[in-house]
């Protein structure tokens, strides 16, 4: 018994010791990831900080650029180039908001006429069919006019055609 305890107590020990290592293990690999995660961090971080730092440069030399500008004989000409650009850009919206307009109104004027061609057509289909139902009642109405006659003049012919018949049997 003592020596199952013993072999059950060696397997429970290097169970405990292979549970410890996958521990240990796990935790190094959540580091070695958290590294790696914060060095693409840290590489956003400095270009982004690059990239204020340079912002912060430009928007520093445009302004020393501007007071030059505003303190010098050509401010007065920049100041009118500002103005031109400026009005420039607003007869440009005028006129696209004008063309846009004219495109709508030959756009609904087109629409227009097709709905004023589309009833007229309706209107012509119409008429059509009515003129070719009385060209056929026209040329129907001749046959059964003659169908008529002729179903008449055969009712007259078999009555004399009887009457003859009767003659010459009462002879």
């Amino acid at each position: 018994l003592r020596i199952k305890n013993m072999d059950l107590a060696g397997a429970f020990q290097r169970w405990r010791e292979n549970a410890v290592d996958c521990r240990r293990m796990k935790k190094v690999v959540r580091n070695v990831s958290v590294r790696i995660g914060n060095l693409e961090l840290v590489g956003a971080f400095d270009l982004w900080r690059d990239n204020a730092a340079e912002y912060r440069r430009v928007a520093k030399v445009a302004g020393k650029v501007l007071l030059h500008f505003q303190n010098s004989e050509l401010a007065g000409a920049f100041q009118r180039w500002s103005e031109n650009v400026s009005e420039s850009l607003r007869m440009v919206s005028v006129m696209t908001k004008v063309s846009s307009r004219i495109k709508n109104v030959q756009i609904f004027r087109a629409f227009q006429r097709w709905g004023e061609n589309v009833s007229e057509l309706r209107r012509m289909v119409s008429v059509m069919t009515k003129i070719s139902f009385r060209i056929r009642n026209v040329q129907l109405a001749g046959a059964y006019h003659r169908w008529s006659e002729n179903a008449a003049q055969s009712g007259r012919m078999a009555s004399v055609m009887s009457k003859i018949v009767l003659r010459i049997q009462n002879v």
